[in-house]
């Protein structure tokens, strides 16, 4: 009798220990990225919504076009900073781009800019939560606040060309 009490105190005790140290499914991505893990020229193979309800439309992304326009857009980024977005439709979009690096969530960051100026000029931009990144494939995910204060996501699925 006292072995078994004993087996399932050790079998409670493991059970709690492996409970307490599982990972959260709602932790935050803590993924660290660099300038040079997404420096270079890449494609929209997908743009997915997350967390949006029902019925909800979502109009207009860094006011530049649909969300659905962004599917096979280019992005380029070079690794000085500057880049651009070329969308399907033939509209290009400069941008100014960098890796935020504050605290242990890194986002990336990007200023449209109009022709000949310069980004020290632009004082708004947008910021995208790191998805994953590794090798070939990238996903950036834009945060939109919702009434009643949640968050939804615009996830865009990149491929490196």
């Amino acid at each position: 009798m006292k072995k078994l009490i004993n087996s399932t105190l050790i079998f409670a005790f493991a059970a709690i220990l492996l409970t307490a140290c599982s990972a959260s499914k709602t932790a935050v991505n803590t993924q660290q990225v660099s300038r040079s893990d997404v420096s270079g020229k890449w494609t929209v193979n997908n743009v997915s919504l997350d967390g949006f309800p029902a019925g909800y439309s979502v109009r207009n992304v860094f006011d530049m076009a649909a969300y659905g326009d962004f599917q096979g857009s280019t992005w380029d980024l070079n690794g000085n900073g500057t880049g651009s977005i070329s969308l399907t439709n033939g509209a290009v979009q400069p941008i100014y781009w960098s890796v935020n690096k504050s605290g242990a969530v890194h986002t990336f960051q990007f200023k449209k800019l109009a022709d000949g100026q310069k980004p020290k000029e632009v004082t708004t931009g947008y910021s995208l939560q790191f998805g994953d990144v590794s090798g070939g494939t990238a996903v950036f995910k834009t945060p939109v606040s919702l009434p009643g204060g949640q968050t939804a996501y615009i996830n865009f699925s990149f491929a490196k060309q």
